[in-house]
């Protein structure tokens, strides 16, 4: 307890540098791939704070890995940077890596000699492109022993619930004719995608509760007295596992090409996407509730009734012993993410004190996990056998 409470003092003499950080991110709004100055705050801090620091890593220009200490455990905060068009940071991205920045320095200053590895892993491209799987591909999360991260959200908790998704491109090929003159001689690809979209429709009433299949019209023609000889959609498919949405792609796939055949178009699917769920670490999410508790934050259990979306963060949860948690910004209301509301409050003086208890809980959860080998071994565990107990 003494030494958590030495913890706090360390995050409470650089809160406001780490304020003044994730209002800058706020301030810059860089999109997936796009981050550079966001990244290169974010490690130019850590760094100057006795981190070493690799940037580029897993050929992502925006990427950073910063590292302190050499032996095992490892234990890896992670940090996300990334906007959303047109709402900005409506997903709170500009906390989420000052939390983990902000809890690997302040560990770092109150603890001195550190004798596992503490790292800090730069993820870009959380929002489109999931980027965590690019650096799961380039080897960056071999050999590391508990990754853990902090979202805002309108509760706090140390557990998640996040679909499995997979994300189609689907394109139909027909033939171009003049809508009004010889419109016999055409084969309408908007038909066939207006077919798909209307199937898709019909297929939602038997569909399981926590199923959604949702998308948009990317190309439906070009002209309105021309039969369009080309249309292309995005498509998602979000279940609890992957092995629903894969039953699903069945499904999405047949609906395809039924809309080829009564239409005579010509189809196309692409797998643009995929990201598996959130397998969450109950003794690891128990740990950093307590830890919410010891500083007076309010937890709230995780529900379906909150909202699920999907996150990169489930690819990571699939190797590691991990937990994404959240923390309440929003003082209580129920506000979405991806909304200008949320972006507000993404940028509030109380979305920043919930910032601030969340980065002294993370930081606590790291001296629980490297200060308790039994701790540490029960989290593995837990993993190794693969229970699902939440």
């Amino acid at each position: 307890m003494i030494l958590k409470e030495v913890i706090s003092k360390q995050i409470d003499s650089i809160k406001e540098e780490l304020v003044k950080m994730s209002k800058k991110i706020f301030e810059l709004s860089e999109l997936s791939y796009q981050e550079k100055k966001s990244s290169r705050l974010l490690s130019d801090f850590l760094e100057n704070n006795g981190f070493t620091v690799e940037r580029g890593v897993g050929g992502l220009e925006t990427s950073f890995v910063a590292k302190i200490g050499e032996k095992k455990p490892k234990i890896a905060l992670l940090a996300e940077y990334d906007a959303l068009p047109a709402v900005g940071h409506a997903c709170g991205h500009n906390m989420i890596g000052v939390m983990s920045c902000g809890a690997a320095v302040g560990f770092k200053n109150a603890v001195k000699n550190i004798d596992f590895t503490l790292m800090v892993i730069g993820c870009p491209a959380e929002e489109h492109g999931a980027g965590k799987k690019d650096l799961i591909k380039a080897g960056i999360f071999d050999d590391i022993d508990v990754a853990m991260m902090i979202h805002p959200a309108s509760m706090s908790t140390g557990y998640d619930i996040a679909y499995a998704i997979k994300r189609y491109k689907i394109e139909f090929f027909g033939k171009s004719a003049h809508a009004a003159a010889d419109p016999s001689k055409g084969i309408n690809a908007l038909d066939a995608m207006i077919l798909l979209f209307s199937s898709i429709g019909l297929l939602r009433q038997q569909l399981p509760e926590k199923v959604r299949i949702h998308g948009i019209i990317t190309n439906g023609g070009q002209s309105f007295n021309t039969i369009p000889e080309y249309t292309s959609a995005e498509i998602g498919i979000r279940a609890l596992t992957m092995e629903e949405v894969n039953f699903l792609e069945d499904k999405l796939r047949l609906l395809v090409q039924g809309a080829s055949a009564m239409s005579g178009c010509k189809n196309k699917i692409t797998v643009e996407e995929e990201m598996p769920e959130v397998y969450v670490n109950v003794p690891l999410a128990n740990t950093l509730e307590k830890n919410y508790k010891l500083l007076g934050e309010k937890v709230t259990s995780r529900t379906y009734e909150q909202g699920v979306g999907s996150t990169d963060m489930g690819a990571v949860t699939q190797i590691v012993p991990a937990i994404h948690g959240y923390i309440n910004i929003t003082d209580g209301k129920d506000i979405p993410t991806h909304t200008r509301e949320f972006a507000q409050a993404a940028n509030s003086e109380y979305g920043y004190k919930a910032m601030i208890r969340a980065t002294k809980a993370l930081a606590f959860t790291i001296y629980d996990i490297s200060s308790n080998k039994e701790l540490l071994t029960e989290i593995k565990e837990y993993f190794s056998q693969r229970r699902r107990d939440f």
